[in-house]
Formats: C-alpha cells, structure tokens, sequence
C-alpha cells in the first residue's frame, strides 16, 4: 500500500512560494503582502468616500433641474385639492332646493342673494329661529348654512344665513 499523501496547508504552500520566488533571503514581497494587508481598509475607505462625494454631486444636479418640474406638480396638486373641496360642496341649485324642503311650517324664504366674499347668503323669516337652525342641520343640503344673525322682522324674526368658509 503506497503512503498516502497529505496536501500542505495553504500558509506552507504559500512559504514555498515565496521562498521560490526570493530564494527565501528577500524579505520584499512579505513586506509588500504586509503593506497592501494594512492598506486595503484606508484605500477602501478612501474609494468610499470619493463615491460618496460625486453621488452627491450627481443628487445635487438631479435636484437642480428638476426643481421646476417639482414646483408644477406641487402647484397642480394644490389646484387638484382646492378643485376638488369646490366639486365636493353643494351648489347653489342643491343648497336652494335643500333649503325649500327643510324650511319648517311657518318659515319663508326672504332674500337669497351672494355675499361680498361670493358665498350664498340667505334671509328666513321664521317664527321660531331655534326650529329653523335645527331643521337646517338636519337636511345634508343645508348644514354648510351658517347662522350669521337675526332681527326683528314683521311678526317673525329675520335669520340671516350664510355658506360657511
């Protein structure tokens, strides 16, 4: 039976190496495997870092000419959200028609005319105000209707309505 054979082991293997290389008196490429060992971590840190700085650069350049771009699309959502609070409140059809079907018996509809910021604004006579505002925040139509006074009218008070802000 022949004598089995044993691999060396990669240090002994790489001593050997070495030795063949300098006729093991040159202590040069130790020297160099050392240096290179110690400087791979800085000239890893180093790569990093110029990485680092041109991705910046890249992200600073990026930002520059899509900020125009950034500022129209904010601009039209800010136009799709005031667009759609107007699409999402009640007309003045509805509001009026909301306002005919939830007046209480006895009420009547004085004046419906815009006030100076453009909302609806609304004059009821009514012979009992505090019927008149429970009835109107009941019906859906007429509950942005806010109260913005009362006086004395011809045997009722006057309620003064407006749309609310």
């Amino acid at each position: 039976m022949p004598p089995e054979r044993t691999t060396p082991s990669l240090a002994h293997r790489l001593k050997a190496a070495l030795a063949h290389i300098d006729g093991g008196h040159d202590r040069r490429a130790g020297l160099s495997v050392a240096i290179l060992l110690a400087a791979a971590p800085a000239l890893t840190w180093a790569g990093a870092r110029w990485t680092e700085a041109r991705v910046r650069r890249d992200i600073a350049a990026i930002e520059r000419t899509a900020a125009p771009r950034l500022a129209t699309v904010s601009a039209v959502r800010q136009a799709r959200k005031e667009l759609a609070a107007i699409l999402d409140t009640p007309g003045v059809a509805a509001t009026l028609d909301g306002l005919a079907t939830a007046l209480p018996t006895g009420a009547s509809l004085r004046w419906v005319g815009r006030a100076a910021d453009h909302r609806l604004a609304v004059e009821v006579a009514a012979p009992d105000p505090d019927r008149l505002r429970a009835a109107l925040r009941r019906a859906p139509q007429t509950a942005r209707l806010r109260d913005t006074g009362q006086r004395r009218g011809d045997g009722a008070m006057l309620v003064a309505l407006e749309e609310a802000k």
